[in-house]
């Protein structure tokens, strides 16, 4: 809340100390938050997403204790379920079980779009695994059963040589504007409001930026105005910019869900 609340101060030592106490208050649960060598951007969110639904239950008593209710944000704005069904292919036993994200994280597919990759995650894919009647032959398959506010996608651009070394791919996704998701509850109209970066061409160095949609506008603005945050410098750019400059840089998407 203290990060929200000076937001827009131009005191600069009122946002470095309440940046310095998040990042101190999360690595108390997460040593490798400690020192301050480049980290993964991604596990810094869900691990900062994962301590703030921990507190749910505690808060939630302490609201209930005053007269007041508390819903997790996290849950609110980020949560969603998915069903992964798995189907025996000689006798047809299938089974299914539900499981909660915040966020997916897909394979990269060079020349695809994002729509493509997220469509690849959802299709059949083939299992070992040995069912009751003695087949080994399964598939497995994933949907949503329902949907978030805010869908943010991880491509993971980060993966092991075959000899267990780090390496940054830089293959260049298509970044669509609009996403439609489809799940047991309806479909889904998503827009893309902010994209993380990484800068570089090595898995071990480089810089993150962050890019979204101007704080003063709504989804439709029509001059498709967005910011740049690229340490404490700010520039004006437009989404259309930041989706042709980020194809082969882009690591966090986040994409808002429109009203239907």
């Amino acid at each position: 809340m203290n990060i929200v609340l000076c937001h827009r101060s131009v005191n600069v030592d009122q946002k470095l100390t309440a940046l310095y106490s998040l990042k101190w208050l999360v690595s108390i649960r997460a040593p490798e938050f400690e020192d301050f060598c480049q980290k993964d951007a991604h596990e810094f969110l869900t691990t900062l997403l994962a301590q703030m639904s921990r507190e749910s239950l505690l808060l939630q008593e302490v609201a209930a204790s005053v007269g007041w209710s508390y819903r997790c944000p996290v849950e609110r704005h980020f949560g969603f379920r998915m069903q992964t069904t798995w189907t025996c292919k000689s006798c047809g036993a299938s089974s299914a079980h539900e499981e909660n994200f915040t966020n997916l994280s897909l394979n990269l597919e060079p020349g695809s779009s994002v729509q493509e990759m997220i469509q690849d995650y959802l299709k059949e894919s083939e299992l070992d695994f040995r069912c009751d009647c003695g087949a080994n032959s399964s598939s497995q398959q994933s949907a949503f059963v329902t949907l978030p506010k805010v869908l943010m996608l991880h491509l993971k651009r980060f993966t092991f040589t075959p000899r267990l070394g780090l390496q940054k791919l830089r293959d260049q996704v298509d970044l669509f504007r609009e996403l439609m998701v489809v799940s047991e509850q309806g479909d889904g109209w998503y827009s893309l409001v902010s994209i993380i970066s990484h800068l570089g061409s090595g898995a071990h160095a480089g810089h993150y930026i962050s890019e979204g949609l101007h704080p003063d506008v709504d989804l439709d603005d029509p001059a498709d105005r967005w910011l740049t945050f690229n340490d404490s410098e700010v520039t004006r750019t437009t989404g259309s910019s930041v989706c042709q400059q980020r194809q082969r840089d882009a690591y966090i998407l986040f994409y808002q869900r429109r009203m239907m």
